[in-house]
């Protein structure tokens, strides 16, 4: 396997060089430099937080005593996390389908509803890069409850020179 600072730094080269155009010599040597891992056929995640939790206790003297944490608890939980490599401030994932080539991209610190934080290389069968796509997010509130699912799904966004 290459170096993970070789990874992020072509990942980065990738993503920020230009607006509308991408290396495809850099997108080449992105996929031969990533390990093949097995993913799972469907990625489910989940991100939440919660109210921060409390304590109680009796103190004497005092009485009953309850102390309440002010700050919030939060979750996520990816089905397909032992699949990625890590790089720098990105997370990749190689993905087969079709006898295609997928390297899906997406920042670590990333919030999972923010758009724009994720992006999807395609490659034909040989390994040629045909597109970037970006990451958009639908989002549905459930019903008049707090939770909201979000689907991520893609748009185009860079093509190869």
């Amino acid at each position: 396997m290459t170096d993970r600072f070789v990874i992020a730094a072509l990942t980065d080269r990738l993503i920020y060089d230009h607006d509308t155009t991408f290396s495809a010599d850099d997108a080449r040597q992105l996929l031969a430099a990533l390990p093949r891992r097995r993913s799972p056929w469907i990625q489910l995640g989940i991100a939440g937080t919660l109210s921060g939790g409390s304590t109680r206790g009796y103190a004497p003297g005092v009485g009953d005593v309850r102390i309440k944490d002010p700050n919030d608890r939060s979750f996520e939980y990816n089905s397909a996390s032992d699949a990625f490599t890590r790089a720098g401030q990105w997370k990749l994932l190689v993905l087969t389908r079709r006898g295609r080539y997928y390297v899906e991209i997406e920042q670590v610190m990333a919030d999972m509803t923010d758009e724009g934080r994720g992006a999807l290389i395609s490659y034909d069968s040989s390994g040629t890069p045909l597109a970037m796509d970006i990451r958009i997010n639908r989002s549905w509130r459930l019903f008049w409850s707090p939770v909201v699912i979000v689907i991520p799904g893609w748009k185009p966004w860079k093509t190869p020179v």
